[in-house]
C-alpha cells in the first residue's frame, strides 16, 4: 500500500461515519473515493441545492454561505459534508456497503450516532432561542450579535 493512501486510511479512521471499519473495508471504502483539490474560494456546492455527493474535507476549511453571500457555517477537517443526500440515492457508497454487510452495520450505526448527536445540539439551540425569545418578550435587551 503506497504512503499516500495510508495516510488516507489513517485520515479515514478519524471520521466518525467510518470508525470501526476493518483496515479492508477502509481500503474497499477509500478505492470507491474519488480525491480532488480545491482552489481557495471555488465553489465546491451551492447552498440550499440538493446533495448528490459526500466529501471528507482532509485539510483546510468550507465556508458555507446563502445565496447573499453570509456564512451560516464553517466546516472543519474530517467532517463529512453532504452525508445526508448521499446516503439516500444509489451511490457507489451505497452499492459497496449492500455488498459488505458488516461495513454496512457499522456505518449505518455510525450514521445514527452522529445523526442522534446533532437533533440533540439542534434541541439544544431550539431551547436556548425560545429562552432568548421568552426574555426579549419580558423586555430584557437582545445581547449584540457576534457575527455584525
Amino acid at each position: 500500500m503506497n504512503n499516500a493512501l495510508s495516510q488516507f486510511i489513517q485520515v479515514l479512521k478519524r471520521v466518525p461515519l467510518f470508525q470501526g471499519l476493518k483496515p479492508d473495508e477502509a481500503f474497499l471504502l477509500l478505492k470507491s473515493c474519488d480525491r480532488r483539490t480545491l482552489d481557495l474560494r471555488e465553489e465546491y456546492c451551492v447552498y440550499g441545492a440538493p446533495s448528490n455527493d459526500m466529501c471528507i474535507l482532509i485539510t483546510g476549511q468550507l465556508s458555507v454561505r446563502t445565496q447573499e453571500g453570509k456564512q451560516v457555517a464553517l466546516i472543519d477537517p474530517i467532517a463529512p459534508v453532504g452525508v445526508n443526500g448521499h446516503l439516500h440515492r444509489r451511490t457507489s457508497l451505497v452499492s459497496l456497503m449492500r455488498r459488505n454487510p458488516s461495513m454496512e452495520i457499522v456505518i449505518s450505526r455510525n450514521l445514527i450516532a452522529t445523526l442522534s448527536d446533532r437533533l440533540r445540539h439542534a434541541n439544544r439551540e431550539i431551547t436556548h432561542l425560545q429562552k432568548l425569545i421568552a426574555d426579549i418578550g419580558e423586555g430584557q435587551a437582545l445581547p449584540p450579535d457576534p457575527a455584525e
